[in-house]
């Protein structure tokens, strides 16, 4: 691999291969609707589920926001995947706002899940000794646009954690690889000088994989 200037586009080179990389996306390539790493969002806001643990034990506000409109359940997973809880979110999830008793569970790790047809949201807890502990910590989840033979890659990190950014060949042969952790990781990906395949664009960090393929049809 060449070295990279700041302003300067990659060279990539795999056997007689070459894949140009550029490592920087404009502003206007920020405005078509971004997908994720396997479907398109369907709305340009996310909705989460936020999760208050009270001073009274077993007990936590949970409340939704960003929502989209439409009919939602609400289910309360245990470890092993068995449903402790089940509720039809009949109201506008938009005004959703509840206290929940847990006392009738255990000890152990919990996920509240809401679900539509369209949308799913999560978060993880924890119960011990009466007390509700919350993961407050969300997956940064990778997008991309696609525009003819380039794949714009935007990675949202506001807790600069670190992530490798990796390109596989059809065969799974290591094209470019860099590590990254600032705060917002936009680059784009230029596959027209490759033959035609599939290749796979893989962003990994400690909490996971997300694999993005990119069908090359020069």
């Amino acid at each position: 691999m060449k070295n990279v200037k700041t302003t300067e586009v990659n060279l990539i080179r795999s056997r007689a291969l070459t894949v140009l990389f550029s490592m920087a996306i404009s502003a206007l390539l920020l405005l078509p609707l971004f997908s994720s790493a396997k479907e398109r969002d369907k709305s340009s806001k996310k909705g989460k589920v936020e999760m208050q643990p009270l001073n009274k034990d077993y007990h936590a506000t949970v409340k939704l926001v960003d929502m989209q409109d439409g009919k939602y359940t609400l289910t309360v997973e245990s470890a092993n995947g068995m449903t402790v809880y089940y509720d039809a979110l009949l109201e506008s999830p938009e005004q959703f706002s509840k206290v929940f008793d847990f006392s009738r569970l255990k000890d152990g790790e919990y996920t509240l899940r809401v679900k539509s047809k369209d949308e799913e949201v999560e978060r993880n807890f924890e119960i011990l000794k009466g007390k509700v502990k919350v993961t407050n910590e969300e997956v940064a989840v990778p997008k991309f646009n696609i525009v003819g033979q380039r794949a714009h890659l935007m990675l949202p990190n506001a807790e600069n954690k670190y992530y490798s950014i990796r390109v596989l060949s059809p065969v799974g042969e290591e094209l470019y690889s860099t590590r990254v952790s600032e705060e917002t990781n936009k680059k784009t990906f230029d596959f027209s000088e490759v033959k035609a395949g599939k290749y796979q664009i893989v962003v990994s960090s400690d909490n996971g994989d997300f694999a993005f393929d990119f069908l090359n049809q020069r």
